[in-house]
């Protein structure tokens, strides 16, 4: 029997986080990892439904512990996440040892079988684009797992995506404003799928009825313990148990960040001007303000 169903609690993720990229996902795994209610695996992303499980980036994180343990420990809490415990090493040794090609969602729940009595899950942007046979494959498997959105509007998105790829590419800062450049980006078809978020919560939302909940980026700049502490609660935390990490604390922070061209700010316009009332009036919040922000 694994652990979670021998605590009292089914087993597999208790919630998923799926998206977006680039809307606090990083923030939200930080403050996850440390919260004494959750155990999370120590690689974020996963990306079992959306890649061939394990990717080239999940396996040699789980390869380089099985060489190193203690080195790949010390970096870890060099880099503030989460020591490396018992569990989070069975997990490491579990991928190592996984067999490329079982996408089955028996292989998926198994993955967190460590979890013992404390809740965990699967923050995977990534799944933001899955097809809605997968979404309700997933939902039936893991009838009591939740799921949350992170979201950010929509066209700021898009382009700090593009500067992340830009900075992965080592693309100079004139390449950043290119406007070419960006538009081929943005009109990739994968791209394209993750950027219209009211598109996305509909296809979730629809999947889990009353086991889904959007949270926005806004709030967690503006009032990040309230955005937590409502986190927590949706997700059963305890929004009170004490934490590691301040609820401000941002690994990603930038202090300078290129603005978009003129071109680029007319192309978000006409992309984006219809979605920005579509998220004022699905999602309500902070989505309200979005409509009139300049791009």
């Amino acid at each position: 029997m694994p652990p979670g169903a021998a605590a009292g609690r089914p087993d597999g993720p208790d919630f998923l986080c799926v998206g977006l990229q680039k809307a606090g996902t990083q923030w939200l795994y930080d403050q996850l990892q440390h919260h004494p209610d959750f155990w999370m695996p120590p690689i974020k992303e996963l990306h079992f439904f959306d890649r061939r499980f394990p990717d080239g980036r999940v396996r040699e994180a789980a390869k380089r512990y099985v060489e190193a343990p203690e080195r790949y420990g010390a970096a870890k809490t060099r880099n503030e996440h989460a020591a490396i415990d018992e569990r989070s090493a069975a997990f490491l040794r579990m991928v190592a040892d996984f067999q490329s090609g079982d996408d089955s969602l028996e292989a998926y729940a198994r993955l967190f079988r460590a979890k013992g009595s404390s809740l965990t899950g699967d923050i995977t942007p990534g799944y933001s684009t899955l097809a809605p046979k997968t979404i309700r494959a997933i939902a039936r498997r893991f009838p009591e797992a939740k799921v949350c959105l992170m979201l950010r509007e929509p066209a700021a998105r898009l382009w700090s995506a593009w500067r992340m790829r830009c900075e992965r590419d080592l693309l100079p800062w004139l390449s950043v404003r290119s406007f070419r450049k960006f538009k081929a980006f943005a009109e990739r078809a994968p791209v394209v799928e993750r950027s219209y978020p009211t598109r996305i919560a509909s296809r979730w939302a629809e999947a889990f009825p009353g086991r889904f909940r959007v949270f926005f980026l806004d709030d967690v700049i503006s009032q990040p313990a309230e955005t937590r502490a409502a986190i927590l609660e949706f997700l059963g935390g305890d929004p009170a148990a004490g934490a590691v990490v301040a609820p401000d604390f941002n690994r990603k922070a930038k202090t300078r960040a290129p603005r978009p061209s003129a071109a680029v700010q007319a192309y978000l316009r006409e992309a984006f001007e219809a979605e920005r009332e579509k998220c004022a009036e699905t999602f309500g919040g902070a989505a309200r303000d979005w409509p009139g922000r300049p791009y």
